[in-house]
């Protein structure tokens, strides 16, 4: 698959310099090219590398007519593999405005009348409306939460896993799909009773700088397994966990 994904990156690579205009596509999902932000994430597109793992987690483990929380839509691409795989409904959460736009389009170029609603707003701590978010342009993939704000960082609205939860009335049967640059392991520690709503994780864990030291995410699985779930498939920094059967 390596060897494939050089080839095709390279061939690609060539025919862009040539002056090829064609859309990316990958994992069943094509994406415009005018909503690609950056050539670093086209040359990922290109040799079907970007979000790779998780994708195909995804597609090999989430099963059909569920509800799916996303917490981390991004720019829409994993958006769509999601719904590729046809669950019940969709909510995606992105704390990032200017990425919502992005992946408001590419989900609609996709799935135009899927049943997908997506929601401004990052996933803190428990009575918390409100935080400030590291993010810029360059980082097209997401952003964190910061621990003290700054002129640069956004405001943005948040709440609890828990909140979401009842918001969007999600059964105990619904899977999480999160990919959040490192607040896993808060919710993984503060948010354990919310995990254990969900049927089925679909994770990537990010190591984490906490008190002057660093919390590897092999750390940050094994904290998210404690609230109740086996983990049964791993690669990398991507791992599937299942609840533990009552």
């Amino acid at each position: 698959m390596r060897i494939w994904s050089s080839i095709r990156w390279r061939t690609l690579a060539l025919a862009r310099a040539c002056g090829y205009r064609g859309n990316p596509c990958l994992f069943g999902v094509e994406v415009p090219l005018a909503l690609v932000p950056s050539r670093n994430v086209l040359g990922q597109l290109d040799a079907l590398s970007y979000e790779a793992k998780e994708a195909r987690y995804i597609q090999a483990y989430l099963p059909a007519g569920v509800e799916v929380l996303e917490l981390g839509a991004s720019l829409g691409i994993v958006s769509s593999i999601i719904l590729g795989c046809r669950p019940s409904r969709l909510i995606s959460y992105e704390a990032v405005g200017p990425l919502t736009e992005i992946a408001r389009q590419v989900v609609a170029h996709n799935h135009p009348s899927a049943p997908w609603t997506l929601v401004h707003c990052a996933i803190a701590g428990e009575g918390v409306a409100e935080v400030s978010f590291d993010w810029s342009p360059a980082h097209t993939q997401g952003g964190s939460v910061a621990a003290e704000p700054a002129k640069s960082h956004l405001r943005v609205p948040a709440e609890s896993l828990a909140a979401a939860i009842a918001r969007h009335r999600l059964s105990t049967s619904a899977w999480l799909v999160m990919d959040i640059e490192g607040m896993e392991w808060s919710i993984a520690r503060q948010q354990a009773a919310a995990l254990r709503h969900f049927a089925g994780i679909i994770v990537e864990c990010h190591d984490i700088r906490e008190d002057g030291r660093t919390i590897p995410h092999e750390e940050v699985l094994a904290e998210l397994a404690k609230a109740g779930f086996d983990i049964v498939a791993r690669r990398g920094q991507v791992s599937v966990l299942l609840r533990h059967a009552a």
